[in-house]
């Protein structure tokens, strides 16, 4: 390996071999104080060494990039996953367009009709085998700015972090940028009696119809991913879509519900989660954690894209 690869000389105004993303990154560490500092470099630890490798740019005639072999992906390597992103599409969009009625079992944990992003926030037990039951939510809001903005917003690992301190690592595997396709790593810092969790999933964004974006993710079993010293918990589902609310002007219940807003203004937007943190959250003390986190998530999300 060592005769076929080699690193590139630099050009003479490069103070490194650092690309320009480690560089930027430096200069974001910059602004905080010496413990901030020391918090933000532990959020590497998780990451694997080909992370790193990507950071420095590789060149040979007949092989492609660390980069593009590692945090890029390449299109083959996503090739096994074009079967199931078809089926999660789907299965988010029947999910998001699902009406909601009593015999459902969905039961309604807020209607903030009155507030900026006018959550509305469901949650449903659903039994995922003879002995697991696991809590379903489901939730539809809107924020300012076109869909776009919301996409690029919810795909920014360290905004997403700033978001929710209790994320410990989040950062993409493999990328195919191509078509919007991620390998995401994503862990949760121990919490009071509950031990540290880790995801692996796939994640696809697609265009599915005019003006109309699904963004969809679900846990993958691959033996490149081994479970380090925490629980692997699974996502089985999640996503959300993502349109104008200019799509709904001619709806009553639109109307109705956003009489006050200006509709060219906003996008509209309708989650659905079904995660397996292998732990056992009894309903009543679900329903609780689940609203105040989610209205908690979603006023600031709606902040952070004024």
């Amino acid at each position: 390996m060592g005769q076929q690869c080699c690193v590139q000389e630099r050009s003479t105004n490069r103070a490194s071999i650092a690309s320009q993303a480690i560089q930027d990154e430096l200069e974001y560490m910059k602004e905080f104080t010496i413990g901030q500092q020391r918090r933000q470099i532990l959020i590497y630890e998780d990451k694997p060494i080909c992370y790193f490798l990507s950071k420095i740019e590789l060149s040979n005639d007949t092989t492609v990039t660390a980069y593009s072999l590692n945090e890029k992906g390449t299109t083959n390597e996503f090739e096994q996953y074009e079967q199931m992103q078809e089926e999660i599409v789907k299965q988010i969009q029947e999910k998001c367009d699902e009406s909601i009625t009593p015999i459902d079992d969905w039961i309604i944990l807020c209607d903030n009709e009155n507030t900026l992003s006018s959550l509305k926030l469901f949650i449903k037990q659903i039994e995922v085998d003879s002995q697991t039951k696991i809590n379903a939510t489901k939730c539809e809001f809107i924020v300012p700015g076109k869909p776009n903005d919301f996409i690029d917003f919810m795909s920014n690992f360290q905004i997403q972090k700033e978001l929710d301190s209790r994320i410990d690592a989040f950062y993409p595997m493999k990328k195919n940028e191509d078509n919007k396709e991620s390998i995401i790593y994503l862990s949760y810092k121990p919490i009071l009696m509950t031990s540290a969790r880790e995801f692996i999933y796939y994640k696809k964004t697609k265009q599915i119809a005019t003006n109309v974006w699904c963004d969809v993710s679900k846990s993958i079993s691959d033996p490149q991913y081994p479970i380090k010293k925490k629980v692997r918990g699974e996502i089985l589902l999640s996503g959300y879509l993502i349109e104008p609310l200019s799509n709904y002007k001619n709806k009553d219940y639109f109307n109705n519900r956003f009489k006050n807003k200006n509709f060219d203004e906003f996008s509209f937007v309708r989650m659905y989660s079904l995660c397996d943190f292998k732990m056992s959250i009894p309903l009543y003390l679900a329903k609780g954690q689940v609203k105040s986190e989610m209205i908690k998530y979603i006023d600031l999300v709606y902040q952070k894209l004024q």
